[in-house]
């Protein structure tokens, strides 16, 4: 299956749907892709490799470049992962892909922690809260 690049944004995430095989032959077109993303200014990247049929060290390699390239931006990367039976997820792990990237099982997963910002006992206490009596003024 052909390689096939799209892209949207989801809570101010770039989300990229990466399908078919990344190999050898395809991967320049993934690298140009995620390259011109970066320069661009995408800071905050989702990439979804779960449709992926195949990644080889090449496909590996266009990750960790990408990743590193945001960090120098003081950007952040999450991949999607094919699901735990997928052959694809396994040879990823054999590279170390969990060690190296923030994985999820899904981009609902991988952006979940941004759509219901949740308050700490630390940042509740943080809030500055009207008392009863006292009136804030100005000068």
């Amino acid at each position: 299956m052909a390689l096939s690049v799209s892209y949207g944004e989801r809570y101010g995430w770039t989300v990229v749907q990466v399908a078919g095989e990344v190999d050898i032959s395809g991967v320049a077109a993934l690298r140009e892709r995620l390259q011109r993303l970066v320069t661009d200014g995408c800071l905050r990247m989702v990439v979804d490799i779960s449709r992926v049929d195949f990644c080889d060290s090449t496909g590996f390699a266009v990750l960790v470049a990408t990743r590193r390239m945001l960090s120098s931006r003081n950007g952040r990367l999450r991949l999607v992962l094919p699901g735990p039976e997928v052959h694809t997820r396994k040879i990823l792990q054999l590279f170390g892909i969990e060690r190296i990237f923030e994985v999820h099982d899904s981009v609902d997963e991988a952006l979940a922690d941004l759509r219901e910002p949740a308050l700490t006992a630390d940042a509740v206490e943080a809030v500055p809260r009207p008392r009863e009596g006292t009136h804030a003024t100005t000068d």
